[in-house]
């Protein structure tokens, strides 16, 4: 037995300072002394033990797959909270506690108290304890092109590099040729995949070196692989970029029938570490509260299961989502880059290679392939950062300056390119869009409230509210009947959604009920650019007529405005080839003549009017010269 002498009186404050040089002296009334203590042996950087989104952890290797719905490689390295029992464990074996054993009238060593552990677990700060933002398992690149490379912890960027041997990366200045020439590998990695265009191979590309950097990205975009078909090598893509950054299959998750379930998937996730999350296959349209924090937001909060109260986390992962003919709905779809496949055959899955298991091949040459990937990041920062002439992806600039950017610049296409084809593609964008055509049609930016909207599509005497009615059943259907909560629910979380260059925006308070109007952002709509904001009603309603194929154009009847009036809209003619006072009156409605009397149009506004219907008077004449 180990055993120290003891004091003639165990409060011997001398004796205290002397048994605290050789370890902790327990003993009642102490165990914040103790508690410190124990977090300093801790800090030892052999002990295995971090902080991390308020909780302390250790880096462990996964051992379960289909844990809570996420199927996950039995050898992947994750972040785990600590146990009490682990802390008691390692700061025995890193500090060595005493206390005075009555029965033998001298001290001995104990292990570490269990109330000392527990203490430490519930502190809400540990000073002491070196941070942890994420365990890598392949070599990365700072914002300011220092390549980190070595196995275990690095002080400096508060990152854990799981894993032994790796080809070194050519640390010194790089140029263009080398990213050139690495963008060039990587291609040829995937050349026999069917993208659709450049852009699509870029965006793979951009999700590739978003996972070797992603941890030091308060935010990023999220990606998609999508194909028309099954068996076009959706997931397969995914698994490469996977086993190049963690030589692992990605942790895999299935699209969740609701978004509780969401929440709880992404928070083990993300409480784990992984540094990679798979949607496959997804079937339906992809959205939710919880993606559209995780994509702009560099924390995530969620009630931990089974307890009360939540737990904040990093939201530091690549997120991919494959599947075929990919939707992205609503604010999501503005964080969104897909790398569209088409085999353009019946049966992809029976195509040859000339690669038999790219997936081995990938294994094989992984160091050289991610290599290549830190030099086009690196490269781009040793030459000064090039200005490649692209529009910043709003949200996301720091991912534009670590990946779109040196990608751009080493010769691969944009690949925010690929955007336009989600947002189109967003069911939510489209109902948006049905619903401001119809507004724009009936109310141009008069202010209405959600019950007059309701009143009109539902009498539905006319083509303009008949359109009403069905871009209003689509959003806010109940039965057959329109649900005015729900309308206005939607029109709220619509508000200042810019789409086709209207947005909506909040009018006045008519009898204390909120009102709503449209705004343009550009100045026109459907065509009329420069109009001011809105077209004509006459205007509009021939632009109805125009797009009936076969319908016969009914006759406007011209209106007799004051005097006054026409003085201004000859002034808005004066000079044009084709427009007079009385074909300009043909084009406006009594409500329109009603505003230019008022003051609510400008001279400007009329101006533009009268240009505009100049402009298409003279396209007719040319078209009907022989």
């Amino acid at each position: 037995m180990n055993k120290v002498a003891a004091p003639k009186d165990i409060r011997d404050t001398e004796f205290k300072k002397a048994m605290r040089e050789k370890g902790t002296y327990i003993e009642g009334g102490d165990i914040h002394t103790a508690t410190d203590d124990t977090e300093r042996a801790l800090a030892d950087s052999e002990s295995g033990i971090y902080q991390r989104d308020h909780a302390l952890v250790e880096i462990v290797v996964s051992t379960k797959e289909n844990k809570s719905g996420i199927k996950r490689s039995d050898s992947q390295p994750i972040i785990s909270p600590v146990k009490a029992s682990t802390i008691r464990e390692k700061a025995t074996k890193l500090h060595t506690y005493f206390k005075y054993d009555q029965r033998i009238k001298d001290y001995k060593k104990v292990d570490c108290p269990r109330d000392v552990a527990i203490t430490l677990l519930e502190r809400a700060s540990w000073p002491n304890i070196p941070y942890l933002r994420n365990v890598l398992s392949a070599p990365t690149v700072t914002d300011d092109g220092n390549i980190i490379d070595t196995h275990g912890y690095n002080d400096e960027t508060e990152i854990y590099l799981y894993f032994h041997k790796w080809e070194k990366v050519n640390k010194k200045k790089l140029k263009k040729e080398d990213a050139v020439k690495a963008r060039q590998l990587l291609e040829d990695l995937v050349s026999e995949f069917p993208f659709i265009d450049e852009a699509a191979l870029s965006a793979w590309m951009a999700a590739l070196l978003t996972a070797l950097v992603r941890w030091q990205l308060p935010s990023s975009p999220f990606f998609g692989i999508d194909a028309p078909v099954m068996g076009s090598g959706k997931t397969l893509l995914a698994t490469i970029i996977s086993y190049l950054i963690s030589a692992e299959p990605p942790a895999v998750i299935t699209q969740p029938p609701d978004e509780n379930e969401l929440n709880k998937l992404l928070h083990t996730l993300l409480m784990s570490g992984d540094p990679l999350i798979l949607m496959d296959n997804a079937e339906h349209p992809v959205s939710g509260q919880a993606l559209n924090i995780m994509a702009t937001s560099q924390i995530y909060r969620a009630r931990i299961l089974g307890e009360s109260r939540t737990s904040t986390v990093s939201t530091a992962v690549t997120v991919i989502v494959t599947g075929n003919n990919l939707t992205i709905k609503g604010d999501l779809s503005t964080r969104f880059l897909i790398s569209r496949l088409d085999p353009g055959v019946e049966n992809p899955e029976q195509r040859t290679f000339k690669r038999e298991n790219i997936l081995k091949f990938a294994l094989e040459n992984r160091q050289s392939l991610v290599n290549a990937g830190l030099i086009i990041m690196k490269a781009y920062i040793d030459s000064g950062k090039p200005d490649v002439g692209l529009k910043p992806f709003g949200r996301f600039e720091q991912w534009d300056d670590l990946i779109r950017f040196p990608l751009v610049w080493s010769g691969a296409a944009d690949p925010c390119d690929t955007r336009k084809r989600v947002e189109t593609s967003d069911p939510e964008r489209e109902q948006l869009g049905e619903l401001l055509d119809a507004w724009a049609t009936l109310y141009q930016d008069k202010e209405v409230l959600v019950a007059n909207m309701i009143h009109d599509a539902t009498s539905a005497d006319d083509e303009a509210k008949e359109l009403l009615r069905d871009a209003l059943l689509v959003i806010a259907a109940d039965g057959t009947k329109i649900n005015s909560r729900r309308l206005g629910r939607r029109i709220s979380k619509w508000e200042s959604r810019v789409c086709d260059g209207l947005r909506i925006t909040r009018g006045g308070l008519i009898h204390k009920v909120q009102s709503w109007k449209l705004e343009s952002i550009n100045g026109g709509y459907g065509g009329y650019g420069g109009l001011g904001g809105f077209i004509p009603t006459n205007a509009r309603k021939s632009q109805m007529g125009n797009n009936n194929s076969g319908a016969k154009e009914t006759p406007v009847t011209p209106i007799t405005p004051h005097k006054k009036i026409k003085a201004k809209l000859a002034k808005a003619c004066d000079g044009l080839k084709h427009m007079s006072v009385d074909v300009l009156i043909s084009k406006l409605s009594e409500d329109d003549l009603k505003d230019i009397q008022s003051g609510n149009i400008t001279d400007e506004e009329i101006s533009n009017w009268a240009k505009h219907f100049d402009d298409e008077l003279g396209k007719d004449t040319k078209g009907d010269t022989p």
